[in-house]
């Protein structure tokens, strides 16, 4: 067993993407009780997705050096991501779906849109999120909104592995330089990319998302590929505290920088602590002892969400429940998610070498 924290850091990354969710999901809007508290400083769900790819970076990088070949490396990534995203796909189609369709179950499975929902399977959009007669009267009808992001997390992948092809030994310079040109460049184009969303072509990703959280996930890479030069101490994450908490102060506070400075420190503070913690020594190293839940939480929270405030109402069930009925719901079908699926997969990692 590694001896780390990164299964309960991820753990708690998909709690935190369940717990913000429930907001916009109920139709309370996007301002989650913890982001309003902090005053917009911690986005929950945002900052659960941002943990992943922090980790992400670390971890692919690590995977992508150590792999003998790039074919196993891209079998390696396939059985992570694939047999988990297909069962979780085929039970939203199968349970989920004539659980809260308001059609006979006769309409429902004659539909071609229920056929077409298996497009998800193939990760990048375009693809439409919806089931015939599934969750329609709800604030969002939506049946899977958290899966969108796996297309972002895939795109880093063959970022990393495409750039290793290219330079190899020079792949850490490639990675730290596009880092310091996007980070430098931030307040550029930020702003103009939210207010004018533009498309990558073919992938059809937007431009905006694929930068921030692909920043977190360079700067999860380039701490592992410095990772010789690298301290992880209290006292180094006090100070990236420190400095996060001064640029909220100068800007939301005192109005000396711009709003978006606390994103910007943001993109280099929450992977060092990430990481950092990830290799503290504490009891929390043995989280996953059990098995890493934590994608199968990530998948099958929101369809579940959704079958919940079906079934109760938006009206008459509180955050507070909804948020404790999903973890009651979602982490067996997490367990048994990685047990029965992702686990056996994994065992077939070195089947491509």
């Amino acid at each position: 067993m590694h001896l780390n924290n990164f299964n309960f850091l991820r753990f708690l990354a998909a709690i935190l993407v369940i717990f913000g969710h429930s907001y916009p999901l109920a139709g309370y809007g996007n301002l989650d009780y913890i982001q309003e508290i902090t005053e917009g400083l911690f986005p929950t769900a945002h900052i659960g997705v941002c943990i992943f790819f922090s980790i992400s970076g670390y971890l692919i990088a690590k995977s992508l050096i150590s792999s003998k070949t790039y074919l196993s490396f891209l079998w390696k990534r396939f059985i992570r991501i694939m047999p988990g995203l297909i069962v979780a796909v085929l039970f939203t189609v199968l349970v989920i779906g004539p659980l809260s369709t308001t059609l006979s179950l006769s309409q429902y499975f004659s539909s071609r849109e229920t056929l077409a929902y298996l497009k998800v399977i193939k990760i990048f959009p375009h693809y439409n999120d919806s089931l015939p007669g599934v969750f329609k009267t709800l604030p969002t009808s939506m049946v899977n909104g958290s899966l969108w992001t796996l297309a972002y997390e895939v795109t880093c992948y063959a970022f990393l592995l495409v750039g290793q092809i290219i330079f190899r030994k020079h792949l850490k310079w490639v990675v730290l330089s596009i880092f310091l040109v996007l980070w430098g460049s931030f307040f550029f184009w930020h702003d103009t990319l939210a207010d004018n969303p533009a498309m990558i072509r073919i992938i059809h990703l937007n431009w905006g998302a694929l930068f921030d959280f692909g920043l977190y996930f360079l700067v999860g890479s380039l701490l592992y590929f410095y990772r010789d030069f690298i301290s992880y101490h209290w006292a180094w994450l006090a100070a990236a505290f420190a400095i996060f908490m001064l640029s909220y102060i100068l800007s939301s506070k005192l109005g000396i920088t711009s709003l978006n400075s606390i994103v910007w420190v943001r993109y280099v503070v929450l992977p060092y602590a990430t990481i950092s913690i990830g290799f503290t020594k504490s009891p929390l190293n043995y989280f996953g002892k059990f098995g890493d839940i934590s994608y199968g939480l990530y998948i099958y929270a929101f369809p579940v969400q959704q079958l919940i405030l079906f079934w109760y109402g938006p009206e008459k069930i509180s955050i507070p429940e909804m948020f404790l009925y999903s973890l009651v719901l979602v982490l067996p079908l997490a367990w048994l998610s990685w047990k029965y699926v992702e686990e056996p997969a994994l065992k077939r990692k070195d089947a491509i070498k």
